[in-house]
């Protein structure tokens, strides 16, 4: 099955902000990068290469992220293609952002973000 353009850009969004959750740290351990892999593996299946493509590229910038600016990028990129959006895919999502957080031990700092983040997704898939 070919994916579509609205949800390959929700892929990448969603590699976008599990590379903002390994950062939260300053430090993207090889462990986060694995269970990163490993989670979108799982929860996107054969297409998840788009979502860790993004996340490389960012990887590779090296440069200190701005988390909530990157959010911010991300909800955006979200919002544009929410005709994408639905209920299981959100849990997905969320489900890869749990897993990635978990790598050292969820901080209260991650535990927002996750839940920043299923607010505003909801609401924006309750716009459809």
């Amino acid at each position: 099955m070919e994916l579509s353009l609205t949800i390959r850009n929700l892929y990448r969004a969603i590699g976008e902000l599990a590379f903002v959750m390994t950062r939260s740290d300053k430090v993207t351990s090889k462990i986060e990068k694995i269970v990163f892999k490993e989670a979108i593996k799982e929860d996107l299946g054969k297409e998840s290469w788009l979502a860790e493509d993004r996340f490389n590229w960012l990887d590779l910038q090296g440069e200190k992220i701005d988390v909530e600016a990157t959010y911010n990028r991300v909800i955006f990129m979200i919002r544009q293609n929410k005709q994408g959006l639905s209920e299981e895919l959100i849990e997905k999502f969320i489900s890869v952002l749990e897993k990635v957080a978990g790598v050292k031990g969820i901080t209260d700092d991650e535990i927002a973000l996750i839940e920043r983040f299923r607010e505003d997704v909801t609401k924006i898939h309750q716009e459809n």
